[in-house]
């Protein structure tokens, strides 16, 4: 979810009126979907879950957290994160305990009604499958061994899925730091830092070298870079959904 959270909370992605983010609210609360706390100050997440709505008094009760040393880490006063889900979207809003409550006989939390609400387009955690020449071979440049190349499968906004051949010094392991991912899109050159987010195990490529399936995350990537990535993402997006139709 903090993964979310440095995405969803942009402008680009507030809701426009007080009635759209009091109409998603009550979905919510509907649904009983469950909720996503994340204090400002740790990197801990806790589960709640939205009880009641009154925007009139401009509050909302949530239900105490999960586990419960979440309601010690946030106490009366302090700022926190809230993500939920409307629709398969992930939503969110800032808010801080008001006070602690019993609501129907257990214990809740009385937190501050949002100010803004936040609408992370499901397209910007979207997956396509890159089409054949659209990405180069894609270069990892590793600290303290030889760099890797690999062919891009599919890609998202936040990293992408390829196919490399095993290293012959050191093996890619979860969690590697890789200084420089560089490939090209659409002729363009790209290049941006990342993580190794999981190794997959060796394919036999039908008498080539065997191959290994990796994911990356993308790190602190730059505005333009992000850009690029999301308007290629919604275009093959639609490309695949039109291929799907015929």
């Amino acid at each position: 979810m903090h993964e979310v959270s440095s995405k969803l909370f942009r402008q680009e992605f507030q809701l426009g009126s007080a009635q759209k983010a009091a109409h998603v609210l009550h979905k919510i609360s509907e649904s009983h979907e469950p909720l996503a706390i994340l204090p400002h100050d740790r990197a801990e997440q806790f589960g709640s879950m939205l009880l009641a709505i009154d925007p009139e008094r401009h509050w909302l009760i949530i239900d105490e957290l999960t586990p419960a040393v979440g309601n010690q880490r946030v106490s009366v006063g302090s700022p926190f994160f809230v993500i939920g889900r409307h629709e398969g979207v992930f939503v969110g809003f800032q808010s801080r305990v008001l006070d602690r409550i019993d609501w129907e006989g257990y214990g809740a939390l009385r937190v501050s009604y949002p100010e803004a609400m936040y609408y992370l387009q499901r397209r910007n955690f979207f997956r396509v499958v890159v089409a054949p020449g659209d990405v180069g071979s894609v270069e990892l440049q590793r600290r303290g061994a030889k760099t890797i190349f690999g062919q891009c499968h599919d890609l998202s906004v936040n990293g992408m899925r390829l196919f490399v051949p095993s290293p012959l010094d050191y093996a890619l392991h979860e969690g590697e730091y890789v200084p420089m991912v560089r490939f090209s899109l659409l002729d363009i050159e790209l290049a941006v830092e990342g993580e190794v987010r999981f190794v997959g195990n060796l394919r036999n490529a039908g008498g080539r070298q065997p191959m290994r399936q990796v994911g990356l995350q993308f790190l602190n990537m730059a505005p333009g870079f992000e850009q690029r990535l999301q308007q290629y993402v919604q275009r093959r997006d639609r490309e695949l959904l039109r291929e799907s139709r015929r």
